[in-house]
């Protein structure tokens, strides 16, 4: 399965970090995390949705700041 990442933006907008091919071991490890760490920055899983017309799994994430605290748009 293909897992596509996008960060939501301040200003409301998504911007796509990447696509990266998942297998079964990593799609169930969303079960347990909140946190992913992507080119060196940390984003919270806010939301998933399985596009069954792609056979993508697209996330949505939050950046983590610097001081702990989630950059909520």
């Amino acid at each position: 399965m293909t897992i596509t990442l996008y960060e939501k933006l301040a200003d409301g907008q998504l911007q796509k970090i990447s696509d990266r091919p998942w297998d079964d071991k990593l799609v169930q490890a969303l079960n347990a995390a909140n946190f992913v760490l992507v080119g060196g920055k940390e984003y919270e899983m806010i939301e998933g949705r399985l596009n069954l017309d792609l056979d993508v799994f697209e996330i949505l994430l939050v950046t983590v700041s610097l001081d702990g605290g989630v950059s909520r748009p």
